[in-house]
């Protein structure tokens, strides 16, 4: 009796911060349910919004469109999986693509916690140390907020963590053939869905295999043939994940970038093309300011809510020797995809989403090593106060953060309202062109028009088209022309090619100001 209540203590911990990030999630769910997906880095949520509604109007799913920077309008970046699931759900429900990605991500979401729960399990058979870890990825205010987002970050992750799982089972001792097989080809499947949905991201879980296998060979001598012997299967399945995964890549990133290089603007983001945007320079990985001014400063918080309480928890985790090799692994393993991907991780908050996991479970360390401590010195109630600190910073991020941007995204903006005026007043097939919008999909999204979104690093080339040539509107009327401040004409024979545009586009129609943009509206 006494045993049993000492184990229904132990896990207690991890379950009130399962329960609690389980009612967090359900209200952010709700809250958002009715706002568009621009509560945080709007940009990308109405970029994959978008895809989602040209797919589920019928049109191809592998060469899905993105109609934002011209005809023929097919960009794609990943393999649109979460798009089609979402696009799917869509259709067979009648609800809004808005409603239908926040589910599907949310259900990946839940499905990563899961996960992590059974990673655990895989890797040591500790109910109380698989709900803590568990606990704390789901607790975290940053994993709660982009759980629920119009983004397939939860859906690479989810698995990202399917494949951790099965390679942590390859090496179980009771494994028979068949299981290995089976856990094998799972693993397989597994690492190429993540890769494809967001090789970014599978990046992270790839590396925390590759490091757990290294720490484990040299604990245990691992240069030993009879030691190779008896982890081959472990070896050669993960040597096949990964030339599966290359393999696959390499395919769908060719047929990507075909698609992209049939417009001018596209071919400006193919994978070559964006190969500095997604590593960042030396200088950046070097420079001590990435690490304090963005590391720390600001994606350190995404574990608990805090940057220096996470610190605080880090050290603590260095110091116990009982959890130190864990806690440095898992750290290097947070840090790594920051190294590699290092402007990506500064230009946009929601690729933590790639490595959270490996910090929220130092935190889970920290709160077993907790409660271990506390049975061993009868002062079991201990962990239920850091466990109340961790809901307390959820609670808190979320409230005073994400909410806050959840009740501007409702609000009408510039965009929302060049939008409304653009949809009530043009054909339905109507293009817009635009300028000094980036080639953000939001202004597209809310107008629910196809659109060439001219940005500020348009090459001259392709100015140079459009201000003789209607190549860029496809088959379509032009609609609207939109010109807000911008810096396309940074010479003149750029200002000239910008204003034939403007002039070709601009005729016929008479002028509306919406904040600081001009509008002209062709019904």
């Amino acid at each position: 009796m006494i045993q049993d209540v000492d184990v229904k203590r132990s896990l207690l911990p991890g379950k009130i911060l399962l329960y609690f990030s389980a009612v967090m999630l359900l209200a952010l769910l709700c809250y958002s349910w009715s706002m568009p997906p621009v509560d945080a880095s709007g940009f990308r949520q109405t970029q994959t919004a978008l895809s989602i509604v040209w797919i589920a109007r019928g049109f191809p799913v592998f060469s899905y469109l993105t109609p934002v920077i011209g005809a023929p309008w097919s960009i794609p970046f990943e393999f649109p999986l979460y798009q089609w699931l979402a696009a799917m759900l869509a259709n067979a429900t009648g609800m809004g693509v808005d409603n239908s990605a926040r589910l599907v991500s949310a259900l990946f979401h839940v499905g990563c916690v899961w996960m992590v729960y059974r990673v655990v399990l895989a890797i040591r058979p500790d109910r109380a140390l698989a709900l803590c870890i568990a606990g704390a990825f789901a607790v975290s205010p940053y994993a709660l907020f982009w759980g629920r987002s119009v983004m397939m970050e939860s859906t690479a992750v989810f698995f990202g963590l399917v494949f951790v799982w099965a390679m942590a089972r390859l090496r179980g001792p009771s494994v028979g053939p068949a299981q290995v097989i089976a856990l094998g080809v799972t693993a397989v499947i597994a690492a190429v869905l993540s890769a494809l949905v967001k090789v970014t991201t599978f990046f992270g879980f790839a590396a925390f295999v590759a490091l757990a296998f290294a720490w484990l060979a040299v604990r245990e001598h691992g240069w030993r043939p009879q030691w190779v012997g008896q982890h081959w299967t472990l070896i050669a399945w993960g040597v096949v994940s990964a030339l599966a995964v290359l393999a696959v890549m390499n395919q769908w990133l060719s047929h990507a970038d075909a698609l992209k290089a049939q417009s001018p603007l596209g071919r400006e983001v193919t994978s070559s093309a964006l190969s500095t945007w997604n590593y960042g320079t030396l200088q950046q990985k070097l420079d001590p300011a990435t690490w304090w001014g963005t590391v720390f400063k600001k994606r350190f918080a995404a574990a608990v809510g805090s940057n220096w309480v996470f610190l605080i928890i880090l050290v603590a985790g260095l110091c116990a020797r009982q959890i130190r090799g864990a806690v440095l692994l898992l750290l290097v393993a947070y840090l790594l995809p920051v190294a590699v991907f290092t402007n990506l991780h500064i230009a946009h908050p929601y690729y933590q989403a790639a490595n959270v996991v490996f910090a929220t479970s130092i935190v889970g360390l920290v709160v077993w090593w907790t409660v271990q401590r506390a049975e061993a010195s009868g002062k079991v109630r201990r962990p239920l106060w850091l466990v109340g600190l961790l809901c307390l910073l959820s609670l808190g991020a979320i409230a005073g953060n994400y909410v806050k941007r959840m009740k501007e995204a409702r609000e009408p903006n510039r965009v929302s309202q060049i939008a409304a005026l653009i949809k009530a007043g043009t054909p339905g097939q109507g293009v817009i062109v635009a300028f000094g919008l980036d080639w953000s999909s939001e202004l597209p999204y809310f107008a629910d028009r196809r659109a060439v979104m001219v940005p500020d690093w348009a090459p001259t080339s392709a100015l140079e088209t459009m201000a003789s040539a209607d190549t860029a509107l496809g088959d379509g009327p032009l609609g609207a022309l939109v010109n807000c401040p911008n810096n396309i004409g940074s010479d003149p024979a750029r200002s000239g090619f910008q204003q034939q545009i403007l002039a070709r586009y601009s005729a016929g129609a008479t002028v509306q100001m919406i904040g600081d943009c001009q509008v002209w509206l062709h019904p």
